[in-house]
């Protein structure tokens, strides 16, 4: 456990330096976990460091005396990576990962071994204590896994990821709780404009920032994520539920995401800001309130899209004021923010806010006995799942899909028909 002072510059406290030069006096300053957590401490709350890395890098490199300073930067980022990984009983990733990675790449890679780990406790005196979740690495027993001729390659290419951390970290709710950077936001959501075009109003998870402007700036409008408005990663009492449907992201339609909200009174702005701020923070009781506005937001999507399911489960319309289905099912998107239309990047994979819905999942999944329902993607769904725990829920029953590419989203027998999944829906939600 390291002890900081909270503070709201977001720089590293010291030079940058003295977090990869191995070589120069104050490297040895402060101490590895130290600098670590001063890492850490910054990108939980959105911090790009990698600029500035970047830069004291390119630097030093333009003087002949620094030729192999971003081979010792590297070699130090990896040294970070197996504290984290075997806390330096072991040093493949140490041996292994700065010749195989660019820098960049290295520091993603260090970046997402600390999200997945790292979590806080607020103590007095405006100080913050950090700690990291162990989740420590078996070389011999990953090196197992791979056979033939391609085996070593194989095996370093796995390493270079940070699947197996995901793999084995515990995820109980509380730890998820405390993992959660969407309740960042929810402090900004009081008064807040419900649309805004203003880049300073924007609301994205801490870390995001930078892959969703450079996506925004080279794809096509309809394509853009619209992050004026307050995200929907997911919807209703998630941890509690007992479907979770699983689809891409909240869709974008102007005339109701813009121009309704715009219209709203200040009661029902607060009331639809209640609920979102619920929902974010893992708090939410039902997809929709007793509040119109809940349902309006949406232009009534998935009221209109249950309206078969409510009938057949609970011999009630989806139209009732405080109807059951609300809370028996909650859905989880694979990336938050609105958009007219989806064009899935690789980058995505890489987002924090990924990280995060990555141990989501996993708690979900290995934690709870709930049923998902893929009405979207199911190859990326399964990629973030993994073969292995995908397999799991498949035995279990536990995964429902449509057997078919269409983007309707209606739960209705004709859509979710594989393996008679939707008789399965109306099964699980009537008991």
């Amino acid at each position: 456990m390291i002890t900081l002072l909270h503070t709201s510059d977001l720089s590293l406290p010291y030079s940058v330096r003295s977090y990869i030069d191995s070589c120069a006096y104050e490297y040895t300053e402060q101490d590895a976990w130290s600098k670590i957590a001063d890492i850490a401490y910054r990108l939980k709350r959105g911090a790009d460091l990698l600029p500035d890395f970047m830069e004291d890098i390119n630097r030093h490199m333009e003087n002949p005396a620094y030729c192999d300073y971003e081979h010792t930067a590297k070699r130090s980022i990896a040294y970070y990576i197996e504290l984290l990984r075997t806390n330096n009983e072991e040093t493949i990733s140490y041996e292994v990962l700065h010749d195989k990675m660019s820098f960049t790449a290295l520091f993603q890679l260090f970046t997402e071994e600390i999200l997945y780990r790292y979590w806080e406790h607020e103590t007095l005196g405006a100080k913050v204590e950090c700690y990291f979740d162990e989740v420590h690495y078996d070389y011999n027993e990953i090196a197992s896994r791979y056979t033939g001729a391609n085996a070593t390659r194989d095996f370093i290419n796995y390493i270079s990821t940070a699947k197996e951390t995901l793999r084995n970290i515990e995820v109980s709710e509380s730890s998820i709780k405390l993992k959660n950077g969407w309740s960042m936001l929810t402090d900004r959501m009081y008064n807040c404009p419900i649309w805004s075009d203003k880049e300073e109003e924007e609301l994205i998870y801490p870390g995001d920032a930078t892959f969703i402007h450079a996506f925004n700036k080279k794809t096509e409008p309809d394509y853009m994520f619209v992050v004026g408005v307050p995200p929907m990663p997911f919807s209703g009492n998630l941890l509690r539920s007992k479907i979770v449907i699983l689809t891409l992201n909240p869709g974008y339609v102007e005339t109701v995401n813009k121009d309704w909200c715009l219209k709203m009174s200040d009661v029902q702005k607060g009331q639809l800001l209640c609920l979102m701020r619920n929902a974010l923070s893992l708090h939410g009781c039902g997809i929709y309130d007793e509040h119109k506005c809940s349902r309006e937001q949406g232009d009534h999507y998935w009221q209109k899209s249950f309206s078969k399911l409510a009938m057949d489960a609970y011999g009630r319309p989806s139209e009732e004021i405080g109807h059951q289905i609300y809370e028996d099912i909650a859905f989880l998107q694979l990336i938050g923010y609105h958009s007219k239309k989806f064009k899935y990047s690789a980058g995505i994979k890489h987002l924090p806010s990924t990280i995060f819905t990555n141990l989501l999942i996993k708690h979900l999944a290995v934690e709870t006995n709930k049923t998902f329902l893929v009405l979207r993607s199911e190859t990326l769904w399964k990629e973030i799942f993994g073969e292995e725990l995908w397999m799991k829920l498949e035995s279990e029953g536990r995964i429902i899909t449509k057997g078919h590419k269409g983007m309707s989203q209606a739960i209705t027998p004709g859509n979710i028909k594989k393996y008679n999944g939707y008789d399965k829906l109306v099964n699980i939600l009537k008991h």
